[in-house]
């Protein structure tokens, strides 16, 4: 397994690889049997090493084993790659589509061309999973921004996904009428939209849920 390891540890330590899966036992690349004295007892020693430019002032991979990028066990290791491999294939699609955003709906506009090219020149070569993305993406843009307010999130499909109790075939349910008291309606209102003023004359409005147009008429 020593050359396997070898290769293992070269490719990581140049970064052409991500290497997924479990700590290797960092055998020698070759071991010779020698006989203490006359003795009958026998000493297994590593008779050659691997050295170069990548061993780090002679810290190699022999003896330690070669770390993985991403440590799960071995029968999950396939499965794993292969969800890198596919987030890989996904990450232009989702750096252009975010540029475009940002471009298209971003208020602090001038800010938005040192955050384009952030984004063009990030490294996402230790990039492996979501949460890895996101956390990248985050930090990067807003110490770029300066605006904590800039935030990246992943949604999964349970996230897309999420509907009402009720079946698909079921009508949805019947929206409350409008009460005729003042203010029961402003009370109605302020459970739907909510106003105020953030530290630096910033204007914030949430609304929970779509209202129904006899509340907007008010």
């Amino acid at each position: 397994g020593g050359v396997a390891e070898d290769i293992a540890y070269i490719l990581k330590q140049i970064r052409r690889a991500i290497v997924v899966g479990e700590r290797t036992e960092g055998g020698a690349l070759d071991l010779q049997k020698l006989r203490i004295g006359q003795s009958n007892f026998f000493l297994t020693v590593p008779v050659s090493r691997s050295l170069g430019p990548l061993g780090g002032g002679g810290q190699t991979w022999e003896g330690s084993g070669v770390l993985p990028c991403v440590g799960i066990p071995a029968e999950q290791a396939l499965e794993k790659a292969l969800a890198i491999l596919t987030l890989r294939r996904a990450l232009p699609g989702v750096v252009l589509r975010l540029q475009e955003a940002l471009q298209d709906y971003y208020t602090l506009v001038d800010r938005v061309p040192g955050l384009l090219h952030h984004l063009a020149s990030m490294d996402y070569s230790a990039v492996v999973s979501e949460e890895d993305l996101v956390t990248k993406l985050n930090a990067g843009l807003q110490a770029v921004s300066e605006d904590p307010r800039l935030l990246v999130r992943a949604t999964g499909p349970r996230d897309s996904s999420l509907r009402s109790e009720t079946g698909p075939n079921e009508p949805p349910a019947a929206t409350p009428e409008l009460p005729m008291e003042e203010d029961a309606r402003r009370a109605l209102v302020d459970s739907v939209f909510q106003v105020s003023v953030l530290p630096g004359n910033v204007g914030y409005l949430r609304f929970d849920r779509f209202a129904d147009t006899s509340v907007l008429e008010t």
